[in-house]
């Protein structure tokens, strides 16, 4: 077979596009390598912004934590994990895990008041808050002052503690009724006995109940004075023991008595400049409180909110000094059946009529790390958790959330009440100096339970609080 022969003018254009294909084809190649490495990183970079840590302490939060997760992953695709951690040194384990990268929380959850600490160890920064949620409009001034450190929102307000004046509806219409006879008898009279039972005349079984109703919100006391009136004027109903009856061991539940007329680093808690503790009106009103012990007859070394608060679900308590928590045990208690009375909260007792009281309140707030990787994803994590899901979160855990219309705005019902005491109350400060001022202040309650005197007892705390 004859070969044809190639000429040397084919075979260098041969040569040449064999040189362009092969070109072609490395480039072609080297393109398709870097789209492959394009997407690798694409999809890396979806994976860690939709993978989220979050780190909390309280156990009764799991169920809501749970469910806000599964919401974010139907909604937005990010996945939480959950890690509920120790509270002690929780801050410093959050820089610890923040500084070696092993499982560091994105988001964290953490009392307002170590906002200031936080802040310090560089574990939180002013909010980025994208969608401008954290505002008046959204929330109580309360709550913005809470999680405020020198004039920036360094966290998202999440929920809150606070206490308030509880009492047993049932058992106060009781006396209520017995008043109104010993206003329409006379006390000890013959005529008081014709009427103790059954309706008055002039009234039908209906317009009775509703003067029973109308005296007894007159009789809800404004003073303690007033409570300690009752006692010593009617008898208790059926049942009851206590006519009033708290913790005085703890200062969640005695603050009020002072809380007026005290102020430790002013409205945001954050100002070393705002000490205010011994003043005239605080030496009063603690010399009211420890003039108590005698009326009432509570020892501190065995009061605790724990036995307060069963008491009360037993029916045997007409007021006690509460907080939120209360709210969700008493109404699973109602609807097992375990609590068959009615009830309902109020502003705290004044001292006395001169002197007015002021609760203390505890917020809760929701941090993004500056240490994670992922802080878009971070901050709708903690919107959701305090504001798109929020209205899920007391009846998942019995906690009261910060954002306004958590639940329907034509509910009447305790969690208002207890809404409008949160937002006059008092905050704990935030100013790292004075991180153990309510351990102290609690002491000087103690002491002056027991006999100390006021006066000095509250003057040494301020000085030791100034001298920091």
């Amino acid at each position: 077979m004859k070969h044809r022969r190639i000429s040397v003018l084919t075979r260098i254009l041969l040569i040449i596009a064999a040189a362009v294909c092969g070109g072609s084809f490395f480039l072609y190649q080297n393109k398709m390598n870097k789209e492959a490495a394009d997407s690798a990183s694409a999809n890396e970079t979806v994976r860690e912004y939709k993978e989220l840590i979050l780190w909390y302490t309280d156990e009764g939060l799991e169920e809501y934590i749970r469910d806000t997760s599964d919401r974010l992953r139907a909604e937005k695709g990010i996945n939480v994990i959950a890690l509920h951690k120790s509270g002690l040194n929780f801050l410093e384990d959050v820089e610890t895990a923040s500084l070696s990268g092993i499982n560091a929380p994105d988001v964290y959850m953490l009392g307002a008041d170590q906002l200031e600490k936080a802040l310090l160890m560089g574990l939180a920064e002013t909010i980025r808050d994208p969608d401008g949620t954290v505002g008046i409009f959204n929330f109580p001034e309360n709550a913005l002052n809470a999680v405020t450190v020198g004039g920036r929102k360094v966290g998202y307000p999440f929920y809150y503690e606070t206490s308030f004046l509880l009492y047993n509806y049932s058992y106060l219409c009781e006396i209520a009724e017995e008043a109104l006879r010993m206003e329409m008898t006379g006390e000890n009279t013959e005529e008081e006995a014709a009427v103790i039972e059954g309706i008055p005349d002039g009234f039908t079984k209906e317009s009775w109940e509703e003067k029973i109703k109308e005296k007894s919100l007159e009789m809800l006391p404004s003073t303690v004075q007033q409570i300690m009136d009752m006692a010593a004027l009617y008898s208790a109903p059926e049942g009851m023991e206590n006519f009033f009856v708290w913790d005085v061991s703890d200062i969640f539940y005695n603050y009020f008595f002072t809380g007026a007329y005290m102020d430790v680093g002013g409205i945001c808690g954050d100002d070393e400049s705002r000490i205010d503790i011994c003043n005239e009106e605080t030496i009063h009103c603690m010399q009211v409180y420890g003039g108590l012990h005698q009326f009432f007859s509570i020892e501190q070394k065995e009061s605790s909110y724990e036995k307060v608060i069963n008491d009360f679900l037993e029916g045997k308590t007409l007021f006690t000094i509460a907080t939120t928590d209360a709210l969700k045990r008493i109404k699973d208690k109602s609807e097992a059946g375990e609590f068959p009375y009615q009830y309902g909260v109020a502003a705290l007792p004044g001292a006395d009529e001169e002197h007015k009281a002021r609760g203390l309140a505890n917020t809760s707030a929701v941090a993004v790390n500056p240490y994670g990787k992922n802080t878009d994803a971070a901050d709708a994590l903690a919107e959701y958790l305090i504001y798109d899901n929020a209205s899920a979160l007391y009846d998942m855990s019995g906690k009261l959330p910060c954002v306004s219309g958590a639940w329907e705005a034509d509910t009447k019902d305790a969690r208002s009440e207890v809404r409008a005491l949160y937002t006059e109350s008092a905050s704990l400060p935030k100013l790292m100096k004075l991180e153990d001022f309510w351990m102290q202040l609690e002491m000087v309650y103690v002491s002056v339970w027991d006999g100390a005197d006021p006066e000095k007892a509250l003057s040494e705390l301020e000085e030791k609080m100034k001298a920091r």
